[in-house]
């Protein structure tokens, strides 16, 4: 997710409703209303939530992500009532907080880095890191944090002369290395209007580029999403002025690096290596690298109908098989928000006809609706890359309606897990 680019737990009460589930191959099953309080089976909770269980106040809660088993959900929050002593003031400033759902307890993870914003965290699939940009000394920059200790760590360190912040984090497994979009605060190099793609590897204490040199001027790169082992990154490669590789419609492209071996491949391309010729956005790659997905206007990568706007592409980096992945129903408007460690399950954010947040599975061809509302019908909601557990039955996303969970009253955006089953 871009920043600036164009990227307590309570238990609910109401009645157990029974679901319907999905035998045929492409439907849609359908979530519920809540389960009864201590039941099983689809269900929605907050999880921005005060000590006490009250609803949060002073401010809207986002950019949530969960650990790969679900113990640990990250979200950044403008609430001052989530911890006791919040005292980082201010209008839309925005703390980063841990909720532990097994203890019931949640933290103020940027808390010992004085006042200032701190945004977009995501978890280590260990769950035993949580990085996360923050606002110090007027500069943004990637920490790592600790769970068990509380340590935290600076990560955006050892880059080229004149970067010196970053932001957009993303972590391999077991938290060893970090992707980050590198800032610089001085004039930027010929050809590059601002950001880089660092990998840190906070094991030996270097980093080294990860995005490509650019062949041609005003370019940009963000959006790293790095594999299980830490040896892929996929990013995208932008410019305002377009003329990427596949014309001048073609403002943005994904790229993949590998690092053991210092190629670098462009993902959205046809079967037969054809550029994309159009934008393309939001890269995800599965735990085990095999996997790309990423979403574009393109019309010659797969052929797609006339009318449509943007789809949904998955590639095979292995054998560079890429197909293409319909909405809901057949709907046109779907983004990927997340992708699953084999890359078998797709988090999709679908709009225009279908809104609402499904869980795609690519072998079956089922679609799990996770974002109801108390009706059962679904709602718009937006997730973030590390929305989604490894088995994709739970998903955190945020939304600004109030009748996801009975009791909203708070008239703030807020941050909600869903049980799929």
């Amino acid at each position: 997710m871009d920043r600036g680019t164009g990227s307590g737990r309570r238990t609910l009460t109401g009645a157990v409703v029974a679901v319907v589930a999905a035998v045929l191959v492409g439907a849609v099953t359908v979530g519920g209303p809540p389960a009864a309080a201590g039941g099983q089976g689809p269900r929605t909770e907050r999880v921005n939530t005060a000590p006490d269980g009250s609803e949060a106040v002073g401010g809207g809660s986002y950019n949530a992500a969960i650990s790969a088993d679900g113990r640990y959900v990250a979200f950044d929050s403008e609430a001052d009532n989530l911890v006791p002593g919040d005292d980082n003031d201010g209008a839309l400033v925005r703390d980063v907080f841990l909720r532990d759902r097994r203890t019931d307890t949640t933290r103020r993870l940027n808390a010992p880095l004085g006042h200032g914003n701190a945004d977009f965290a995501t978890i280590s699939a260990d769950g035993r890191y949580v990085a996360f940009n923050a606002e110090t000394g007027g500069r943004y920059h990637v920490y790592v944090y600790e769970i068990r200790t509380g340590r935290l760590e600076r990560a955006d360190l050892g880059m080229d002369t004149g970067y010196d912040g970053g932001e957009s984090p993303a972590l391999s497994a077991d938290g060893r290395y970090v992707a980050f979009v590198g800032r610089q605060s001085a004039v930027p190099p010929e050809k590059e209007e601002m950001g880089r793609i660092y990998v840190r590897d906070r094991r030996t204490g270097t980093t080294r580029r990860a995005s490509r040199v650019p062949t041609k001027e005003g370019r940009a790169f963000d959006s790293p999403r790095i594999s299980a082992d830490g040896s892929r990154v996929v990013y995208r490669e932008r410019s305002r002025r377009g003329g990427g590789p596949g014309g001048d419609r073609d403002w943005a492209d994904i790229h993949l690096a590998d690092l053991r071996t210092g190629e670098q491949r462009q993902i959205d391309t046809t079967a037969d290596g054809l550029p994309a010729t159009s934008g393309s956005t939001d890269p995800l790659i599965s735990a085990d690298g095999r996997t790309v997905a990423f979403n574009s206007a393109a019309k010659n990568i797969v052929p797609v109908p006339d009318e449509a706007r943007s789809y949904v592409f998955v590639r095979n980096t292995r054998t560079g098989a890429i197909r293409r992945v319909d909405g809901i129903n057949g709907n046109q408007y779907a983004d990927a928000d997340a992708i699953g460690p084999d890359g078998r399950r797709l988090l999709l954010h679908s709009y225009g006809v279908e809104y609402g947040l499904y869980v795609k599975d690519l072998k079956t061809g089922q679609d799990t609706l996770v974002s109801p509302g108390t009706d059962g019908k679904p709602r718009a909601a937006t997730a973030g890359p590390d929305g989604m557990t490894a088995d994709g039955r739970k998903v955190v996303f945020e939304s600004h309606l109030d009748d996801l969970v009975a009791g909203d009253t708070n008239h703030e955006t807020d941050v909600f897990l869903r049980h799929a089953r």
